[in-house]
């Protein structure tokens, strides 16, 4: 009999979106079984070295893989994106030698693909997590043979179908119930003022911190307010410069790896509505204006940002690159009367509650077990007792 517990792969990245909930279900998995056994594989870049090596994440093996993306738009970069799909594959074969997992999980992006079509060839069980509302290609093609696609958003259900799910999207557990005075502490905050979080995600997000410091350039911040400000690493500098001379309170931070504490600070947020940052605001119940990415071909950030407006959870903003003027106009209007009207903002706060999945993390990691226990099962079941 095998000694030690279910082994479960999980393979992504590329963002922090991609990562930040397998590290979530990574820590629901070792709450449920203590005894298993998790390791990952991502890209090489910047990004994910960063989620996956920050403070406080438990040390799991991680496998970095030769991939690179897929540009449709670009086709003279598609002999290179093959010959790194042909090499991930090599690379993920040799490290499941090593590991044998019984379930490989594709997280998104790049990076997940070859691990789970490698996983479906070995015997792995395989799913797919989907927080996002309409499925990259990569999930697209990968949840054909899933055997199981956990999902955000309903409307994805929908349109997979199969074996899709509504699971909701994993958060980590600090992400909620911090506390508000350590997290206005940690920025230097004034503890008598409202504050007013931007963040564009883990990379950072150009036009956001270019509408808000416009916002704050032009109007100010509204009366009683102070702002922390998460520009991501190649916008800092120029953020920071932006401030000066402003008399504005704003803390400037390139990267937060504690989200649950700039969470806890904030009365209100500017984000990206990317799938993870979404299911961090909900789980939060922060009040949200939503600057959906604009340069997506399927707008899906628009269309999830869109999704949680009809639950009463956020405003939406459009971000419109061809007139930064008229969407730092927008958004101006949309701090201002957010930020004046206090019940309004507890009535997104209620609408984002209701909206949570909070159990997201623990729900994923149990539809992943009760697969790599199908698994160690059927492969005990294959073993031929030797005759004596």
């Amino acid at each position: 009999m095998r000694e030690t517990g279910p082994r479960i792969f999980l393979a992504g990245g590329g963002t922090g979106g991609h990562l930040y909930p397998g590290l979530a279900v990574a820590e629901a998995v070792l709450a449920l079984r203590p005894g298993a056994s998790i390791a990952f594989s991502s890209g090489a870049g910047a990004v994910d070295r960063k989620v996956l090596r920050g403070p406080g994440v438990p040390g799991f093996p991680v496998t970095l893989l030769a991939s690179k993306p897929f540009r449709l738009r670009a086709p003279w970069t598609w002999p290179a994106f093959l010959v790194s799909l042909v090499r991930a594959g090599v690379q993920a074969r040799r490290r499941f030698r090593e590991f044998c997992p019984d379930v490989v999980v594709g997280l998104g992006g790049y990076a997940s693909y070859a691990p789970v079509r490698v996983g479906q060839k070995y015997g792995a069980a395989t799913a797919v997590l989907n927080p996002d509302i309409i499925p990259g290609r990569a999930n697209r093609r990968l949840a054909r043979r899933a055997d199981a696609v956990c999902c955000q958003f309903q409307e994805t259900v929908d349109l997979l179908g199969g074996s899709a799910r509504l699971t909701g999207c994993p958060v980590r557990a600090g992400i909620v119930g911090r506390n508000r005075a350590e997290a206005i502490a940690r920025y230097g905050l004034d503890p008598a003022k409202r504050t007013l979080l931007v963040t564009g995600a883990s990379s950072g997000a150009r036009t956001v911190n270019r509408a808000v410091t416009a916002l704050v350039r032009e109007r100010g911040l509204p009366d009683g307010w102070q702002a922390l400000h998460l520009t991501g690493d190649l916008d800092y500098e120029e953020v920071t410069r932006a401030y000066v001379g402003l008399g504005a309170a704003v803390a400037v931070r390139a990267y937060e790896h504690d989200m649950g504490l700039a969470y806890a600070s904030a009365d209100l947020a500017v984000a990206r509505a990317g799938a993870s940052t979404i299911a961090e605001l909900l789980a939060a119940a922060v009040p949200t204006i939503y600057l959906p990415y604009p340069f997506h071909r399927d707008q899906h950030q628009m269309h999830q940002a869109r999704a949680v407006e009809r639950m009463g959870a956020a405003v939406v903003v459009e971000d419109r690159p061809a007139d930064p003027g008229g969407t730092a106009r927008d958004l101006a209007e949309a701090v201002a009367f957010l930020a004046g009207d206090e019940a309004r903002r507890r009535e997104l706060a209620q609408g984002a509650r209701a909206a949570a999945r909070p159990d997201a993390a623990r729900t994923v990691a149990e539809v992943l077990l009760r697969l790599a226990d199908e698994v160690i099962e059927r492969r005990h079941a294959n073993i031929v007792p030797r005759r004596r």
